[in-house]
């Protein structure tokens, strides 16, 4: 006869919160197995460490043997893993049970169904896009990014005064559930099995496009909408990305470029003070704290910056073949987009697009008029034309 596996979510870790359906599954097995930390929720449950779990219940031989894992198999759970690994041996099931978002929305008495839920436990990247452009963002954190961690990543963005709830070892009987501002709890120790719900209400509309008249502009050059639409489309950013802007200016093209990378980050390089101090206003203004502000001049500020998936290049200053080689050598597979409005700059970034081996090359010329009221009537004005060059690394590391 065949075998049967049940992997079942074990909530919170105490027997009082498993489902009906998990209590059978765990009754109708002949073998039970666990980490320590699940342990008490089964008490004929064999403790072992989670690598070994799927080995033990197929060492085991029994027909029938039960794995518990906690919270709910399908979020950020380790069922997943763990299916891949008794499947070869039989039949496998999974049991639901109580996840960590519906336990504790649910002691803060806070619905869930419009919460923006990400995991940093044990994960790499940045919560700050999603509370940048969501109004509750639930957090699971651990590792490298504890919840005091996390809070002070909010803290030094601009976002110390946002309202955190924060909820340790939930379920046990040393549970903590405590409320505060995230500088606030930055400063709390903390351990490593903690959520927190992050509150946002002003939090920006990532799909709304970023209008010229949104900007403080000041004396800086800035790049009109029309062109930086064009220009981001051509880059086609997905939501994790890793995005460098070269030459960014008053930050019209980071902040359009924030709301494509919503869960990534867009590291804003620009040598000018003057500019520099605009960027960091309009990213308050329009709520873009998924932004980096770099400034130095390219390509020495790029060294010590992560390799991007894509770049914008408004501003080179002569450097454009160094800026795109930098980009290059750190992901061959790169994708750009360059604006030029001199033709000496346009020349120089087919060259360097050619010369280091970058395909599916476009230029395209963009020339946008704008209507304007003179008396009853609308006349056309037009915005001086401007090159976008685009392209994608070849693979191939310079």
């Amino acid at each position: 006869m065949s075998r049967t596996f049940y992997i079942v979510g074990a909530g919170m870790g105490a027997p009082d919160g498993l489902t009906g359906e998990a209590r059978r599954a765990l009754d109708a097995s002949d073998a039970v197995f666990a980490t320590a930390r699940l342990a008490a929720v089964c008490g004929r449950a064999a403790v072992c460490p989670f690598d070994r779990l799927a080995a033990q219940a197929v060492a085991a031989g029994a027909q029938t043997a039960a794995v518990l894992v906690s919270g709910d198999v399908g979020f950020f759970s380790a069922a997943a893993r763990l299916r891949g690994q008794l499947a070869p041996h039989g039949a496998v099931r999974l049991v639901p049970g109580l996840s960590s978002l519906q336990y504790f929305c649910a002691k803060l008495g806070a619905p869930y169904d419009d919460v923006c839920v990400r995991s940093l436990h044990g994960r790499a990247g940045s919560i700050l896009g999603a509370v940048s452009y969501h109004k509750k963002t639930f957090v699971l954190t651990g590792g490298a990014q504890a919840a005091p961690i996390v809070c002070q990543t909010l803290a030094d963005a601009g976002l110390g005064g946002l309202t955190v709830h924060l909820g340790e070892n939930l379920g046990a009987a040393d549970e903590r559930i405590e409320s505060g501002t995230a500088a606030a709890l930055a400063g709390k120790p903390c351990g490593g099995l903690a959520v927190l719900l992050i509150e946002h209400p002003d939090a920006a509309n990532a799909r709304e496009p970023v209008h010229d008249a949104m900007l403080a502009r000041g004396d800086v050059p800035m790049t009109k909408e029309e062109v930086r639409w064009v220009s981001v489309s051509k880059l086609a950013v997905q939501p994790r990305d890793t995005v460098w802007d070269v030459g960014a200016g008053t930050g019209a093209v980071t902040l359009e470029l924030a709301r494509r990378a919503s869960d990534g980050l867009v590291y804003a390089v620009e040598r000018s003070a003057d500019a520099v101090k605009l960027l960091g206003e309009n990213r308050r203004r329009l709520g873009g704290y998924n932004v980096r502000i770099i400034e130095g001049a390219a390509p020495a500020a790029l060294e010590a910056l992560p390799a991007p998936d894509c770049v914008f290049v408004g501003g080179s200053g002569g450097a454009v073949r160094r800026i795109l080689q930098a980009a290059k050598r750190k992901n061959p597979a790169v994708r750009v987009a360059v604006n030029a409005i001199a033709l000496e700059t346009l020349h120089a970034a087919q060259d360097a697009l050619a010369e280091l081996g970058f395909a599916e090359v476009e230029v395209v010329q963009l020339a946008a008029a704008r209507g304007r009221a003179v008396g009853p009537y609308t006349m056309m004005t037009a915005n001086n034309p401007v090159f976008i060059l685009s392209g994608k690394g070849d693979g191939h590391a310079e």
